[in-house]
């Protein structure tokens, strides 16, 4: 649902950062830099314009921490024209998410450590698209303390004191049982 209104803030025309498929052989990779933008509540984006075609427009996205959901938006801006994203972490050739569309928005959520990378690619030269890259806050999971004050504690289970007090008994009763027998056969 985030994603869907930060694409939809996409759509109104943010465009911190140009991108144009050149005939160059040799594809430029662009750093990403997200920040606070209007319409996007939780966590930050960055937005790119830009123009598709077989030559990869690559973007770089660095310091995401596993507790940070991530979540990457593509679609062409004019329906039938068909853009594809290959999602990487190490290698550029090895995607570990890849998809394409020709009017739909293509998402994908996920969670990495580091950085990870984006392709995007066109079949026809200078098709444009809008690429919306979305980090949330880091996410805390409520931790209860493992040390607790002597005064604070509260006795732990309550109800059951009964049952390890019977069964420390019946413990007791046999050690004694068997010391007796031990002692009685020595004595022999």
């Amino acid at each position: 649902m985030i994603l869907a209104a930060a694409m939809a803030t996409c759509a109104i025309g943010f465009a911190p950062q140009p991108a144009s498929a050149a005939d160059e052989a040799k594809p430029v990779t662009l750093r990403l830099q997200p920040r606070q933008l209007q319409g996007v509540e939780d966590g930050k984006a960055v937005v790119v314009k830009g123009e598709a075609g077989p030559v990869p427009q690559r973007f770089l996205l660095e310091g995401i921490s596993y507790m940070t959901p991530v979540g990457v938006a593509l679609r062409p801006v004019d329906a039938g024209r068909q853009v594809a994203m290959d999602i990487t972490k190490y290698s550029w050739e090895e995607p570990l998410r890849r998809g394409s569309t020709d009017g739909d928005i293509l998402s994908y959520l996920f969670r990495t450590e580091g950085e990870f990378q984006v392709s995007v690619t066109a079949k026809q030269a200078g098709t444009p698209y809008r690429l919306l890259v979305w980090v949330a806050e880091e996410t805390r999971p409520a931790m209860v303390p493992v040390v607790v004050k002597a005064s604070e504690f509260d006795g732990g289970e309550e109800g059951r004191s009964w049952l390890r007090w019977a069964i420390a008994g019946a413990v007791l009763v046999v050690v004694a049982a068997l010391a007796a027998m031990i002692a009685r056969r020595k004595s022999t």
